[in-house]
């Protein structure tokens, strides 16, 4: 059993990809070689198949026909070359190459030219029509092909009537098969890029508000970290500033009370900052060769130590639990946790001497938390807007609000806030307490 060699077949693997490549980048260098091989078999078979000038065509020495057929002369030839040329023109305006390829084979038959291959250029360039058109529009190059091939076979003198007929239809219309296939191959790859391209899109634009939605989150976390401890930050340095020569143990609780809110606010925002932070593929950090140790965010948990800075801000806050406590999962025990945070900070910046009250009450599928206070010795924390403006280091934002709704909505909840009708302003959050997702949004 003989084998190819490694080699020989990796060289013809390399000659297929290339050619595949060059007809890809440029047709036109094909088509011009199609046409230069064309006009090369030509010659050959004129070469190989003489004409007599007697009218004797002689394909072989045992067949010999009684034909006028008129010897190729200069003009025979230049229709000859200008047919092969036709087939390196067919990709640009293919229905005008096609009808003057015709024209030309006609001319050439009439003038009784010995026949050679030219009768096979119009075929590749019907091939190249049908790729681009719809059978319907191709129907009438493919009745003038017909009538061209009928006329060329039967001037041969070698077919019958009934073999040159089959023969014509049988070509052109395998030819238009096999073109029409090739069109529906390629509208359908070009729907497949223009969805691949499509879907591409619509995962960069969901890649883009994904990050964005992050940002937000983050932008949201940060907003709420920084504005309760700043507040916290900025009663103590007021108070302690007001009784540093008359009372240093207020003061130094003072002091205390900023040294812990410092400390904690440089935790959480570490926190989210190491979130940020790339990871190597080893799973090691530069450096000390191992990551940071990662403690969870702060949640209902830590609502005493929340509450104790707010007393020490000169907010008298209370809670209130009612209803069996059930574990919440992280991303909804943190919501609940940072409404408070953020509702709680704004009665210290926007309703000092106040008092509140944080309420939590759990159901059998819901959690409600409500935060209120009684409008305190100056204003409710959300009349700002109403009264003079605040001191550049306590006014707000506007967005403490806007924040604490998008968390409930994220996970399902409901958040109403409003002004009381005894005085003062409440927050109520409620969030479901069955199944529901850490993060919904991932």
């Amino acid at each position: 059993m003989r084998t190819v060699p490694a080699g020989w077949g990796l060289g013809v693997g390399e000659i297929v990809g290339a050619g595949r490549r060059l007809y890809r980048a440029r047709p036109w260098m094909v088509d011009a070689f199609i046409a230069v091989v064309m006009l090369v078999v030509s010659v050959i078979w004129a070469k190989q198949y003489p004409y007599e000038p007697d009218g004797q065509h002689v394909y072989s020495a045992s067949d010999v026909h009684q034909v006028p057929f008129r010897p190729i002369d200069a003009f025979g030839c230049a229709l000859t070359a200008l047919g092969c040329a036709a087939i390196a023109l067919r990709r640009w305006h293919t229905e005008w190459v096609m009808a003057g390829t015709c024209a030309l084979i006609v001319l050439y038959t009439s003038l009784n030219y010995a026949p050679t291959t030219l009768a096979w250029c119009p075929i590749l360039i019907f091939y190249t029509l049908c790729t681009r058109t719809v059978p319907l529009r191709a129907l009438p190059y493919a009745m003038a092909l017909l009538a061209v091939w009928l006329q060329y076979s039967l001037a041969l003198v070698v077919l019958s009537v009934l073999l040159a007929v089959a023969q014509s239809v049988t070509v052109i219309a395998v030819t238009w098969s096999f073109g029409d296939q090739a069109r529906r191959l390629a509208e359908r790859n070009a729907r497949l890029a223009s969805l691949t391209e499509q879907l591409r899109r619509e995962q960069a634009a969901r890649a883009g508000r994904a990050v964005a939605t992050e940002r937000v989150r983050i932008a949201r976390e940060l907003h709420d970290v920084v504005a309760h401890h700043m507040s916290v930050i900025s009663v103590q340095v007021g108070l302690a500033q007001y009784v540093l020569a008359s009372d240093t143990e207020t003061a130094g609780r003072a002091m205390k009370t900023i040294a812990d809110a410092t400390h904690e606010a440089m935790l959480e925002m570490r926190r989210m900052l190491t979130v940020l932070r790339p990871v190597p593929e080893n799973g090691r950090t530069p450096g000390r060769g191992r990551s940071p140790a990662l403690e969870p965010a702060s949640g209902l948990a830590g609502l005493d130590a929340l509450l104790d800075r707010v007393r020490a801000g000169g907010v008298d806050v209370r809670l209130r639990v009612s209803g069996e406590p059930v574990e919440l999962p992280p991303g909804p025990d943190l919501a609940c946790f940072r409404v408070a945070q953020e509702s709680l900070t704004n009665v210290m910046k926007h309703a000092a001497g106040a008092r509140a009250v944080v309420e939590l009450t759990y159901q059998n599928h819901a959690i409600t938390l409500r935060v209120a206070d009684d409008g305190g010795r100056v204003r409710s924390l959300m009349d700002a807007d109403r009264i003079e403006p605040s001191p550049p280091e306590l006014a707000g934002t506007g967005n403490g609000l806007a924040g604490m709704r998008e968390r409930a909505r994220i996970y399902g909840g409901t958040l109403t806030a409003g002004r009381r009708a005894a005085g003062g302003f409440e927050v109520v959050l409620t969030l479901p307490a069955g199944d529901v997702p850490d993060d919904p949004e991932i």
